[in-house]
This record gives structure tokens, sequence and C-alpha cells, in this order.
């Protein structure tokens, strides 16, 4: 083997572990520093919809629109 071929075989297995370890929901659970979270003090209500609705019709750009006939001589 080259020296370049173990260098990307490394770089392979190095990934594949990584994409193991992220995948992992295991690790989800696992907090180092021991502390337990705390829900915020406070009533809970739902966000209400402050955005308007979406439009029915999607205004086209302007270079859809037709050009305009020159009137320069």
């Amino acid at each position: 083997m080259t020296e370049r071929s173990r260098i990307l075989l490394r770089l392979a297995v190095v990934a594949a572990l990584g994409a193991t370890v992220v995948g992992c929901e295991s690790l989800s659970n696992m907090n180092p520093f021991g502390e337990k979270e705390t829900p915020l003090p406070g009533e809970r209500r739902p966000v209400p919809q402050v955005a308007p609705p979406p439009p029915e019709t999607v205004p086209q750009p302007l270079s859809a629109l037709p050009a305009a006939p020159s009137n320069f001589a």
C-alpha cells in the first residue's frame, strides 16, 4: 500500500466511526455534567399565529412580462 492509500483508509475509518457515533440515540441521554434540566416557571400557552395566510396567486417576476415596444427611432 502506498502512503496515500493508507491515509485515505484511515480517513474512511474515522468518517465511518464518526457517522456511527452521530447516529447513536443513546448518546443524547448522556450529560457529562450531571445537571438536571428544570422547566422554566410560568404559564404555558400556545403561540398565536401572527403571519397572514399565503396568497392564492403567486406574482410573476418582471422577466415574465412581455417586452414593451420601443419608440426610439
